[in-house]
């Protein structure tokens, strides 16, 4: 009786533990993913304020907390070829790359409006966001966790931010497929 018990108990187990194996997701690939919106799309997300999107991942030397370097850029109907950007320092968390976003140094006014988009006013000095790297069958899945704040060109002598929240349904995740090293350059 002990051993049929004993049996049935190593059997639960090792399905458990094949069952958390089997649903533990990997980690995105280093390289290159881009994505440039079809007019199509865009008409069905009609609020959605990126057109195209690229992204690089890398690995850094010596930084052992944070292994990753992911570049992110962002272009916006309506703006032409202006490009927003950020890097991030990445680490693993949960299956899935967490990058903080870097800080502009950049000195500009205060926006009086916290609305995600294109501003010429800064919405906060000390918060650069963080972001989410989740590879998937098509490529990596992008998910805005913290507000981005992504500087971008100047205009007019004015610098100009991209800022993108975690609870604006059309602009917090963006799935990218893998793209030569060229389109990210």
């Amino acid at each position: 009786m002990f051993t049929s018990h004993l049996t049935v108990s190593a059997a639960i187990c090792a399905f458990v533990f094949a069952t958390v194996a089997a649903q533990a997701e990997p980690l995105p690939s280093l390289g290159c993913y881009a994505r440039a919106y079809d007019t199509a799309h865009l008409s069905a997300h009609k609020k959605q304020i990126v057109d195209k999107a690229w992204l690089s991942i890398e690995t850094r030397k010596d930084t052992p907390p944070y292994p990753f370097l992911a570049t992110l850029q962002f272009s916006t109907k309506g703006r032409g070829k202006a490009t927003f950007s950020t890097f991030g320092a990445c680490k693993e968390d949960r299956g899935a790359l967490l990058c903080n976003a870097s800080l502009s140094a950049e000195e500009a006014d205060r926006c009086k409006a916290k609305n995600d988009g294109v501003h010429h006013c800064r919405i906060g000095y000390s918060e650069s966001g963080s972001f989410r790297i989740a590879a998937q069958p098509e490529g990596v899945l992008v998910t805005v966790v913290e507000r981005l704040e992504m500087p971008g060109p100047e205009a007019g002598g004015r610098s100009s931010y991209l800022y993108l929240s975690p609870d604006n349904a059309e602009n917090h995740a963006f799935l990218l497929q893998p793209a030569d090293a060229k389109a990210c350059e």
